[in-house]
């Protein structure tokens, strides 16, 4: 969706230029202004919550040609390496636990707890993410540099944000992952499971798919988007596909008394895995992606 009056969050100098504006449904995700020295100033959503700054127009022959971006990173001072490390380990748990069952483990404590550990490194990401988008400046100065909020904070309601619906039910969601992993280290009646593991599990997972849908809506400026070459369109294209994944498993784990088919809880296994596994390459190439911006600021 393009329009001309959505100007978004961001409060821009009086004597810039409105020139463009994109966006999902309600949501501003993308501007484009004529600032008063006649240049283009393009502000987008993702690129503003992670710092990254706004996009740079380049005539063709001016392109800078990109060098492969390193496979390790080491940025501890940088809240999206903290991010991406994070939401790695997490995965990883997750991987670790899913193999281990497949692998016909009967070590049942063990795997509880490795994904319920998992749960709180994946909290601990979420939470990281969504205080980076509500803290992110709603203010940039005459050069089109971001300007510091006076004043963090630690919870914010901002629903005309679409960077806040990409991380809030992301945050939300890990918090009943949190209690879906840790109840199911009693040992209960079917029924019991279904309540007390099932149910925030489903929860959970529906709240993924809110915010990775969000996250697609803010790359793309609309519904959906093809960019391979984009590494980013990577980052938020694995992340979506893996909360599909984890939606599946989600309705594969539904526990009957009389299972319809018998080998749901297998097939649960394997979706889980697989969106682990998507959620560790997409944080993974976060990295990569805060280098090649790094190199290009």
């Amino acid at each position: 969706m393009t329009s001309t009056e959505k100007t978004g969050y961001i409060n821009v100098p009086d004597n810039w230029m409105h020139m463009e504006s994109q966006g999902s449904g309600p949501f501003v995700t993308r501007t484009v202004h004529q600032t008063e020295d006649g240049s283009t100033h393009i502000w987008s959503s993702r690129r503003h919550r992670k710092e990254f700054g706004p996009e740079v127009l380049l005539p063709l022959e001016e392109s800078p040609t990109r060098k492969r971006p390193p496979l390790f990173l080491w940025e501890p001072h940088k809240l999206n390496w903290w991010i991406g490390l994070l939401f790695m380990i997490g995965a990883f748990h997750f991987i670790v636990g899913s193999l281990m069952v497949l692998a016909g483990s009967t070590y049942a404590y063990g795997i509880d707890l490795i994904y319920f550990v998992g749960s709180l490194f994946f909290t601990v990401a979420a939470y990281s993410a969504y205080s980076q988008a509500i803290n992110a400046p709603d203010q940039v100065d005459s050069l089109g540099n971001p300007l510091p909020r006076h004043k963090r904070s630690i919870v914010a309601w901002q629903p005309k944000r679409l960077a806040f619906w990409a991380t809030f039910p992301l945050l939300l969601g890990t918090l009943a992952f949190n209690a879906s992993t840790f109840a199911s280290f009693f040992d209960v009646h079917w029924l019991g499971y279904d309540i007390l593991v099932w149910v925030p599990d489903y929860v959970g997972c529906i709240l993924f798919m809110i915010s990775g849908t969000a996250a697609v809506f803010e790359l793309c400026h609309r519904f959906w988007c093809l960019s391979s070459r984009s590494l980013s369109w990577w980052i938020v294209f694995l992340n979506f596909i893996g909360c599909v994944a984890f939606m599946i498993s989600a309705f594969a784990a539904f526990v009957r008394p009389n299972p319809i088919f018998d080998n749901l809880a297998t097939v649960a296994t394997i979706t889980t895995l697989f969106g682990a596994v998507c959620f560790f390459v997409s944080a993974y190439l976060s990295w990569p992606e805060m280098a090649i911006e790094e190199s290009a600021g």
